[in-house]
């Protein structure tokens, strides 16, 4: 299991690629589905950082700013 160190709007924590991809990392599916894309984008890198823009079912835009990091 390959660890992951996750930025996302400055908060901080560690994480697992398979936890990702399962989008089973927190509990907001937004924030899911934008950490599975930042990861498949990052491909064999050790990291990225990105912004991601999806609105939600009342048509707010929610931002979120992503760094990942291979440990």
């Amino acid at each position: 299991m390959k660890k992951i160190r996750v930025i996302v709007n400055d908060v901080c924590f560690y994480t697992s690629k398979s936890a990702i991809k399962q989008r089973r990392v927190g509990s907001y599916s937004l924030q899911n589905d934008a950490l599975c894309y930042a990861l498949e984008k990052m491909g064999t890198n050790d990291g990225i950082g990105t912004t991601v823009r999806y609105y939600d079912h009342k048509m707010q835009q929610k931002v979120f700013q992503i760094q990942l990091t291979k440990v």
